[in-house]
């Protein structure tokens, strides 16, 4: 198994350096989809409705929770057939989050761009790493959800890199 990474010191213009440095390490030709779902920074289940063409939902596999962090499993699948788009694994500090927005995480019923959204949170994200995993041919970003300053969640995404 080889994990190739990339650290990314800050995202726009350089961006498109940093996956051209991943393709290279790694032996991978990514498409610009592929590419599109490395460097934003938005909401990515709205995104892959986009790009999928299909209604997204968010299904919570795993949630471990103790006095200071929350930590979260969840894949992003279509609707209609249960196809899975994306796997994040998720870690929130409590401290760092208002409790409405926590207790809206604790009940596992929506994905945490969509908890955002919902909740009004002014956040700014923060990609840390791209990478590629040869074992599961899978690509993946690391990002940090800040509030208020605080690194509040971090979240690493991955998905086929086909």
């Amino acid at each position: 198994m080889v994990i190739v990474s990339v650290m990314v010191k800050d995202s726009g213009t350089r961006m498109i350096q940093k996956i051209a440095e991943l393709e290279e390490k790694s032996h991978i030709k990514l498409s610009v989809t592929k590419k599109i779902l490395l460097a934003e920074t938005g909401i990515v289940e709205q995104i892959l409705s986009i790009l999928s063409g299909a209604e997204t939902t968010v299904k919570v596999t795993k949630q471990t929770e103790d006095r200071e962090f929350i930590s979260r499993d969840a894949c992003i699948i279509t609707k209609h057939d249960g196809t899975t788009l994306l796997r994040a694994k998720s870690y929130l500090i409590v401290s760092n989050l208002p409790k409405r927005f926590v207790d809206k995480v604790r009940r596992r019923k929506s994905g945490i761009g969509n908890i955002i959204i919902a909740s009004e949170l002014e956040t700014f994200r923060k990609i840390i790493k791209i990478g590629y995993d040869s074992n599961s041919d899978t690509i993946f970003k690391v990002y940090y959800i800040l509030h208020r300053g605080k690194v509040a969640i971090e979240i690493r995404e991955s998905f086929s890199s086909k």
